[in-house]
C-alpha cells in the first residue's frame, strides 16, 4: 500500500514539474500576454487613477474601477473566465477527464456571479437573520457573502476531488493548478474584501486596500486564464499529433 502511494505521488510530482514547465514554456501564453498584458495594464492603471480620484475627492467615471459593475475591468474578466470556461470543456470532451468539467463548470459560475451579483444579492437577503453585535467589524451582508461563497465552494471542491480520484495524473495536475488560481482569486475577492470593510479607516486607507483586493483578484483571474492557455495548446498539440498518426498508419499498411 505504501509502495503504491509512493508511486502515485511520485507520478504527481513529475507532472507537477512538467506542468510548471509547459506553463513557462509556452509559446500561446506569451501571445496571449501580449494581447492581454497591455490592455489589463492600462485597466489596473485607471483603477489604480479612480481610487486616488476618489481618495482626494477628484471623482473620475465609475467604469475605471475593476470591480465595478459593467466596468472595462469587469468585462475583461468576464472574456477571460468565459474562455477558460470553453477550453476547459474542450478539453473535457477530448480527454475525457471529468476534473476538467468540473473547473469549466466553476468558471461559468464565475462569469455569471460576476455579471448578477448573486453573492451581494444573497448577503442582504439573509443579513436580517445573521446575528451582528453592535460594535461588530463586519457587517451582516458580509458574513452572508461568505456564507455563500463557502456554499458554492464546497459544492465545486466537493466534485472537483471526487473527479480528482478518477483522473489520469496529468488531468489531475493540470486542474489543481487551475483550482489554485481560482482559489488564490476568492481569497482576494472574498477575505481582502471582507477586511476592507473591517473597522473604520481613512478614505485613503479604504481606497488602498479596495484597489488591493480588486488588483490580487483581477491577477490571478489572468494568470489562472495563462495556465489554461498553456495546457489547452499542450493537450492540443498532443491530440493533433495522434490523429496525424492514425491517418498515416493506414497508409503505412499499404505501403508495406
Amino acid at each position: 500500500m505504501s509502495r503504491a502511494l509512493f508511486a502515485w505521488l511520485s507520478s504527481l510530482t513529475a507532472e507537477a514539474l512538467e506542468a510548471a514547465r509547459t506553463i513557462l514554456g509556452s509559446k500561446a501564453a506569451r501571445t496571449a500576454i501580449m494581447f492581454i498584458w497591455p490592455w489589463a495594464g492600462v485597466i489596473v492603471g485607471m483603477d489604480m487613477a479612480a481610487h486616488y480620484g476618489d481618495a482626494t475627492g477628484a471623482a473620475l467615471p465609475v467604469q475605471l474601477f475593476i470591480s465595478q459593475d459593467h466596468s472595462f475591468g469587469e468585462y475583461l474578466e468576464y472574456s477571460l473566465t468565459l474562455s477558460c470556461a470553453v477550453m476547459l470543456f474542450v478539453m473535457w470532451r477530448r480527454l475525457g477527464a471529468a476534473a476538467y468539467l468540473a473547473n469549466a463548470v466553476m468558471m461559468i459560475w464565475l462569469t455569471i456571479d460576476n455579471a448578477a451579483e448573486f453573492h451581494e444579492a444573497f448577503g442582504h437577503w439573509i443579513a436580517p437573520y445573521i446575528p451582528d453585535p453592535a460594535n461588530s467589524p463586519v457587517h451582516a451582508n458580509d458574513i452572508g457573502e461568505m456564507l455563500f461563497f463557502a456554499m458554492v465552494g464546497a459544492i465545486w471542491l466537493a466534485g472537483l476531488a471526487s473527479a480528482l480520484f478518477s483522473a489520469r495524473p496529468r488531468a489531475a495536475v493540470h486542474s489543481l493548478y487551475i483550482a489554485g488560481g481560482i482559489g488564490m482569486a476568492a481569497v482576494f475577492g472574498v477575505f481582502v474584501d471582507m477586511f476592507t470593510s473591517w473597522g473604520v479607516h481613512s478614505i485613503a486607507q479604504t481606497d488602498l486596500r479596495a484597489w488591493l483586493e480588486d488588483g490580487g483578484e483581477f491577477a490571478f483571474i489572468n494568470l489562472t486564464f495563462l495556465m489554461v492557455v498553456a495546457f489547452f495548446d499542450a493537450e492540443k498539440r498532443k491530440w493533433q499529433a495522434r490523429a496525424r498518426e492514425r491517418q498515416s498508419a493506414p497508409a503505412l499498411a499499404l505501403a508495406a
